[in-house]
């Protein structure tokens, strides 16, 4: 799948871009410098050129203006410092910040890229590593460049410190959380339903449906001697059939373990009634032990790796997904990867309802977090990263069996 972010450069730019960000590197012992670029205005950043980087994640990292490291610069058209990250960000307080948990930066200076005049990029140079002595380089950097990167002139003018900058765009992001307050009130309401309707199926339809098994048994058990023996033994079969399917609906519309044990444990039940169903392996790579936050988050998660999972199974073609969960900094990624027969993204055919994409979708811009989808025909790849929201307490997660 091409880069649609690399379509408005060319070849010799992009060996400008590249060059300013190899010498950045070499020259000050940067652990990780990227330049990203906004293609027009309005439109989204991504990280295009990078040294230094440990994986390819950010090729993935699309930023609106406000949102994110770059994001934050290219809306403001303000450099921004960061000595420390774990005493300056609190990633469960705002939005997003992407490529700090995928490259594990602890210390950065970003400043803004102009074109005649407009933000048009940004450049980031990191450290993985708290280091205040970060705010001093942000002139050298610009000497150093002769405030250029390519075609680009640098802004370095008005520095400010993390928290001054994200004061200044306080207002865009309480009409961000103003506009999904009420979303996220009417997605605690649809779970709050959930639960109530999974609670009747599972106390109320479940237990009467045993009921009924035991007094077929009972009447069987009275029958005369001359009856056919085979009268009562399909009506016990079909309600022990019923009985499952509805413990089946009860867990899809509110899974109970999510409410008692957590996220992992809710996954680990969710992946096993999947491959009970399709008969498709999941395999699961998780950490033994995970910090409980908040409920709204948690069920945002699952609902996204639910979704991810039973696509997988009904539609990849294969006999083994994998999930994988990691954790670090109050951010969390879940991965859900196939290899299977893929998808066009751009142009998905319709199944079933249609609503799965966008739904996942729009649960990871409810918590602040990114979902990136990507599919060919060697398999699909699902791939979440969000703050985790307001701890709980630390909580050692059982392991359901998955064979």
């Amino acid at each position: 799948m091409n880069d649609v972010g690399l379509q408005h450069t060319n070849t010799s730019e992009s060996f400008a871009y590249q060059g300013v960000v190899d010498a950045l590197k070499d020259q000050f012992g940067f652990d990780f410098v990227a330049v990203g670029l906004v293609p027009f205005e309005g439109a989204p950043l991504r990280w295009e050129y990078t040294a230094g980087a440990t994986n390819f994640c950010y090729r993935r990292i699309m930023l609106a203006p406000g949102h994110g490291i770059g994001g934050i610069v290219i809306k403001s058209g303000k450099p921004m410092v960061c000595g420390n990250i774990e005493t300056e960000i609190d990633p469960r307080e705002y939005s997003s910040y992407p490529i700090v948990f995928a490259e594990d930066l602890h210390s950065f200076l970003t400043v803004p890229l102009l074109r005649e005049g407009r933000v048009a990029g940004a450049l980031l140079c990191a450290f993985r590593t708290a280091n205040a002595a970060v705010v001093g380089l942000v002139q050298e950097v610009v000497a150093a460049t002769q405030g250029r990167v390519g075609p680009l002139d640098i802004y370095a003018a008005e520095i400010l410190g993390l928290e001054a900058l994200l004061a200044e765009n306080q207002s865009a992001r309480t009409d961000l959380f103003v506009g999904t307050s009420h979303i996220g009130k009417i997605v605690t309401a649809q779970e709050e339903e959930r639960r109530r309707i999974s609670r009747e199926l599972h106390d109320g339809v479940a237990q009467e449906l045993l009921a009924l098994s035991f007094n077929l048994k009972q009447i069987e058990a009275t029958l005369p001697a001359d009856v056919s023996p085979g009268l009562f033994e399909e009506p016990p079969a079909r309600l022990d059939l019923i009985m499952d399917q509805v413990r089946h609906l009860s867990v899809e519309l509110r899974p109970s373990t999510l409410d008692h044990f957590g996220l992992l444990p809710a996954l680990r039940t969710q992946a096993a009634m999947l491959q009970n169903t399709y008969g498709t392996t999941i395999s699961i790579e998780a950490p033994e032990e995970i910090s409980r936050f908040d409920h709204a988050f948690e069920t945002q998660i699952y609902r996204i790796c639910q979704e991810a999972l039973l696509n997988a199974c009904k539609y990849s073609g294969v006999e083994r997904i994998s999930l994988r969960v990691t954790h670090k900094n109050g951010w969390i990624e879940a991965l859900v990867e196939d290899t299977g027969c893929g998808f066009s993204t751009e142009a998905p055919v319709v199944r079933g309802t249609g609503c799965g994409i966008d739904g996942m979708m729009e649960r990871a811009q409810l918590i602040g977090g990114t979902l990136d989808i990507q599919s060919n025909d060697n398999g699909t790849s699902v791939r979440l990263i969000a703050p985790m929201g307001k701890p709980l307490e630390q909580v050692q997660t059982p392991k359901a069996k998955v064979d």
